[in-house]
């Protein structure tokens, strides 16, 4: 399409395009035509300084009206104009011609792509989709420099983020997350907050809230515990009320700060809005919110009471959640048997499972692709979850861990996966190995079912045995 509108603006640009009359057409009606000529000339400029000022909303949504305008300015000699249009057209070019686009996803697994020129889309149920991915686009600016200024943020919903504060006020904390951008949030949103880099690794584990009140780790020299009542947030540190009085504690010296909720946060009113999950690129996290509008190059959310515009090329993905579709990762299991442990017993090295991650915590990678949604489980292991009968069906892929493949050859595991449902059998894969494909599961019917279970089952001697389940979903 653009290769026919550069060359249409090559043609208008000759052409003149809607010229006015030229000066010998107006010589031949003497002076009277010259002021005609000049009149003419003083509003087509008006009228062409109007339609400049709409450029680039032209640009996307009617490129060859575009491709007139800026052609046009440059037959008319428009020197200043001509250069700045043909710019705005060669970065709306790029744009279409760079590959960006919406990976759609229905409820049954089935994919579909969706052009720019389709946007903005409010709902992505309006195509039949639960969740939206987009494909191609440019890598985001990092929600964070790294390093000690990096954040992990649990919010009061179970949400986390990676982040880096910018300041504060009172009772809200300014935080940056994925693509530069700067959100509020109210402390009756926050769990807690941790400063990964400024924890020694020996007490990562052993940080935590207290029974009562809140609590401060602050960096010096090592880690001091401070047990007291948060007062709120400065651009400069956390004001905090413990022992040692009332003071604002800066934020280089904060470790980590666990809050205690006092409250439910009061809910928002209903609205026409969608509710949904994102999830960041670059590891930055996922945040739960509220769907404004997937446009050409932003997602716009309202975040609580803020609304805000993420750049696409910040999200992973997009998932309507408005309960139709559950990835299995979100429910709580209602008991683990096994885990992961040879002989069956407490004695030896156990590998309880892990949510979202591999059994090992790192990401979940199978056959060199990551995968942000799943469980990891070590053979052998039964993993099981209540429903509520409400579920039609199950889909999902398994598949060994890539963790595996620095194992020696004999120890990248060998597991066959189960799924039971109300104490029957429902599914039993072959033998898979490490470094094998992922393994699509067939859709598994489970109307009326009140019980599900992962099994994860040894077939060897254990030995690199990490077992991933993986985008396992379940569908209303």
């Amino acid at each position: 399409m653009w290769v026919v509108a550069l060359l249409a603006f090559c043609w208008v640009a000759r052409a003149g395009g809607d010229r006015i009359p030229t000066g010998r057409e107006c010589a031949r009606l003497g002076k009277k035509g010259a002021e005609v000529k000049s009149r003419l000339r003083t509003a087509w400029d008006a009228y062409e300084r109007l339609f400049l000022l709409s450029f680039w909303q032209l640009s996307r949504d009617d490129p060859f009206s575009s491709v007139k305008l800026a052609a046009l300015s440059f037959a008319r000699g428009r020197r200043d104009d001509g250069p700045m249009i043909l710019a705005a057209l060669l970065v709306v070019w790029h744009q279409e011609s760079s590959g960006l686009r919406l990976e759609l996803e229905d409820l049954e697994g089935k994919r579909s792509e969706l052009e720019l020129s389709a946007l903005p889309l409010r709902d992505p149920r309006e195509r039949g989709a639960w969740i939206v991915r987009p494909l191609g686009a440019p890598s985001a600016p990092e929600a964070t420099r790294g390093g000690e200024a990096s954040v992990r943020v649990a919010l009061v919903n179970g949400d986390e983020l990676r982040a880096e504060v910018r300041g504060g006020g009172g009772e809200t904390l300014e935080l940056e997350l994925a693509g530069g951008v700067v959100v509020p949030f109210e402390i009756s949103d926050l769990a807690s907050l941790r400063f990964p880099e400024r924890i020694p690794a020996a007490q990562r584990f052993a940080l935590g809230p207290p029974t009562e009140g809140d609590r401060l780790y602050r960096r010096a020299g090592g880690l001091d515990a401070l047990d007291g009542t948060l007062e709120g947030f400065e651009t400069d540190g956390v004001r905090f009320n413990s022992v040692l009085g009332q003071r604002v504690i800066p934020w280089g010296e904060v470790a980590a700060l666990y809050i205690e909720q006092l409250g439910k946060s009061k809910p928002r009113a209903p609205g026409p809005d969608v509710p949904v999950t994102v999830e960041f690129t670059a590891g930055g996290g996922r945040v739960r919110g509220a769907l404004l509008a997937l446009e050409r190059e932003r997602c716009r959310l309202r975040l609580g009471q803020s609304e805000v515009a993420f750049p696409l090329s910040a999200v992973a993905e997009l998932v309507v959640a408005d309960g139709r579709l559950t990835f299995v990762s979100e429910l709580e299991p209602s008991a683990e048997v096994g885990r992961g442990a040879p002989f069956g017993d407490e004695l030896g090295m156990t590998w309880p499972h892990r949510m979202d991650r591999s059994v090992t915590g790192s990401e979940l990678r199978a056959a060199g692709v990551g995968h942000r949604r799943g469980v990891g489980l070590h053979a052998p292991t039964q993993l099981r979850f209540t429903l509520d009968g409400s579920y039609r069906v199950l889909r999902g892929r398994v598949a060994i861990d890539d963790s595996t493949s620095t194992n020696a050859a004999s120890a990248r595991g060998s597991v066959i996966f189960r799924v039971w449902a109300d104490g029957k059998a429902l599914w039993e894969s072959p033998l898979v190995r490490g470094g094998d494909a992922p393994l699509a599961l067939p859709t598994l019917d489970l109307v009326g079912k009140k019980e599900l279970v992962l099994e994860a089952d040894a077939a060897g001697d254990f030995a690199g045995d990490r077992a991933d389940w993986l985008d396992l979903v379940l569908v209303r």
